[in-house]
């Protein structure tokens, strides 16, 4: 997993300033954690909270760098629909990413995941060193972004789409990506555009579930039920679950429902506490209920 540890401050309509452990690479890992071994690289807070790196009994941490300085990375405000807004922003810092920092023992993994590494352009340079010196040639890279990034810079993040194999995005995003505003046309633009066997584009839509894009066929995968209590980092433990099941050769429509499980998980409280120590009879029941109700949608 390529992505950082911040400490978050999460304000929501019920409680206001939340100081938790955060950040996408973080989130990716642990629930990474929960089906696969999982190396994780990235930038590291350097906020008490991040002290002691309560993830490591999940998660090994040998390309984390910790930079002095940065201890609150996002303010975050949602209001009543659930929409945020980022009173700060750190991401910036992901520019100190490069790929010499992915430790040997990590460069033969069977999959990679690239959290959203502050713009397409370092994500994409990211994804395509990545691809050199894997010491796995049948190793899976995925990727994820934010709206803003590609509405910044459309064209990087289509060629993102091209140096990967597996791209998770939300559904605003697909819409951005794909120039239109309906979800129903990026999904058929997206079939369109994705490319060769074991390709794929997978559309999440928050309390929705997910919709799996391929080139032969498109299918929906509801999201379990739950209250959101703070949907933050759901997206990027959603694309983390996903990447272990496709590394450990799992069916792309199963790992989705993995995945749709794990992301349910994240939203029922504040941080990733529940992918620290996750209640593995109660992620086994999601996923099994998930998978039953998987439809296909178009072909």
């Amino acid at each position: 997993m390529v992505g950082g540890v911040s400490v978050d401050q999460i304000s929501t309509p019920l409680r206001r300033g939340v100081q938790v452990l955060g950040g996408g690479g973080l989130y990716a890992a642990l629930a990474a954690a929960t089906r696969t071994t999982v190396g994780l690289v990235g930038i590291c807070s350097d906020h008490p909270l991040a002290a002691g790196r309560p993830w490591r009994p999940a998660v090994s941490d040998a390309g984390l760098v910790t930079l002095p300085g940065r201890s609150l990375a996002f303010d975050i405000s949602y209001d009543g629909d659930g929409q945020a807004t980022y009173r700060t922003d750190r991401a910036a810092d992901e520019q100190y990413l490069h790929p010499g920092q992915v430790p040997p023992l990590y460069r033969g993994a069977a999959g990679f995941h690239l959290c959203a590494l502050g713009d397409p352009v370092t994500q994409l340079h990211y994804a395509t060193a990545l691809r050199a010196m894997s010491g796995n040639k049948h190793a899976r890279i995925s990727a994820g972004t934010f709206l803003a990034r590609i509405a910044a810079d459309r064209s990087c993040v289509l060629r993102m789409l091209d140096a990967c194999d597996v791209f998770v995005c939300s559904a605003p995003e697909a819409t951005t990506l794909a120039g239109v505003t309906q979800v129903a046309d990026a999904l058929m633009w997206l079939a369109g555009t994705v490319g060769g066997p074991g390709r794929a584009v997978v559309v999440t839509d928050a309390a929705r579930g997910c919709h799996v894009v391929t080139s032969e066929a498109v299918y929906r995968i509801p999201t379990f039920p739950r209250p959101a209590v703070d949907p933050t980092g759901a997206g990027e433990a959603f694309a983390g679950a996903l990447a272990a099941c496709l590394a450990e050769g799992d069916e792309l429509v199963s790992a989705a429902g993995y995945a749709c499980a794990v992301a349910s998980l994240v939203v029922e409280d504040f941080g990733p506490a529940a992918l620290l120590h996750p209640d593995q009879g109660v992620l086994a029941t999601r996923v099994a209920a998930l998978c039953r109700s998987v439809v296909e949608v178009g072909s």
